[in-house]
């Protein structure tokens, strides 16, 4: 329950970072050297870490997040907005560009699918939309054990949910990288040319169904570093043909057999292959084929 999870002591933001596994060596790069480490101003005011290609630490305060129906625990916001907000205030520094920061890292979170872990923050809030309210203090500081998910991320305007746990799909594919746009069907719309937008409720079926194989030889796809099952997933029947955008019509690869299905030489034949169900998956289902 979210009572459960509410900090009881305060942790120094150093050794918190680095329980959650990111790097904290350039933090003993202080006046005091490795017993300054822990009060390195450069990063122990900081509400967001960041290690490429491994993860992200936020600090999140408790009295934001809710409690679903279902149990899980979620946070709601737009940091992009709260740093818009504070440089129209003339506040920007610190309280606007850390939230630009965290928007960021969330923008990175998304884009690569790196881990997410959040120091969990109690105390006293400052009220981002009073412009005369003081400074936040934190009285209560420690690191969720539980690592988070990036669940929805709005690329355009930096509005995000993120989850407690596994809170999406333990499968994802290619299409899960960028912007989801929860559409009621397909549908085209003119950027450069036509783009298909497809329906990400078609993708999470077939990549459920699929089970984190490749449909077509077998493979397992490889484990990202947020926990996901990559595959991508094939249209057997492109729209741009008229195929339908139905889980039918929708096959989840391997990478390289998604890339052999557009480009090889063996297109034509992998085509018809999975028109005719020759899949490695025996729930595969199949469409009824075209002339």
């Amino acid at each position: 329950m979210l009572e459960d999870i509410r900090p009881t002591r305060k942790d120094f933001v150093h050794d918190l970072v680095c329980e959650a596994g990111l790097d904290v060596s350039d933090w003993a790069n202080s006046k005091r050297g490795a017993a300054g480490a822990r009060t390195n101003p450069k990063y122990c005011y900081e509400w967001v870490f960041v290690e490429p290609g491994k993860a992200i630490v936020l600090n999140l305060w408790h009295v934001l997040l809710e409690e679903e129906p279902d149990g899980r625990i979620v946070h709601r916001g737009n940091f992009r907005k709260d740093a818009d907000i504070q440089f129209a205030r003339g506040r920007g520094n610190p309280w606007g560009r850390r939230a630009r920061k965290m928007d960021d890292a969330l923008a990175l979170a998304h884009r690569e699918g790196l881990a997410i872990r959040v120091i969990l923050n109690a105390g006293n809030r400052r009220d981002r939309d009073d412009p005369e309210a003081k400074a936040s203090q934190v009285t209560l500081r420690e690191l969720d054990p539980e690592r988070w998910t990036l669940t929805s991320y709005d690329v355009a305007t930096g509005a995000h949910v993120l989850v407690r746990g596994v809170g999406g799909s333990p499968f994802i594919d290619q299409f899960t990288l960028s912007e989801s746009i929860g559409a009621d069907e397909v549908r085209r719309r003119e950027q450069a040319g036509l783009v298909y937008v497809r329906d990400p409720r078609v993708r999470s079926a077939a990549l459920s169904r699929a089970a984190g194989c490749c449909e077509y030889c077998g493979i397992p796809g490889f484990v990202r570093t947020d926990g996901a099952i990559y595959l991508e997933t094939h249209h057997i029947i492109p729209l741009h043909e008229g195929g339908p955008d139905t889980v039918a019509n929708v096959i989840c690869l391997c990478p390289n057999h998604h890339r052999e299905a557009h480009f090889g030489a063996n297109a034509a034949r992998l085509r018809e292959d999975f028109l005719s169900g020759a899949s490695a998956m025996p729930g595969h289902a199949m469409i009824e084929r075209r002339a």
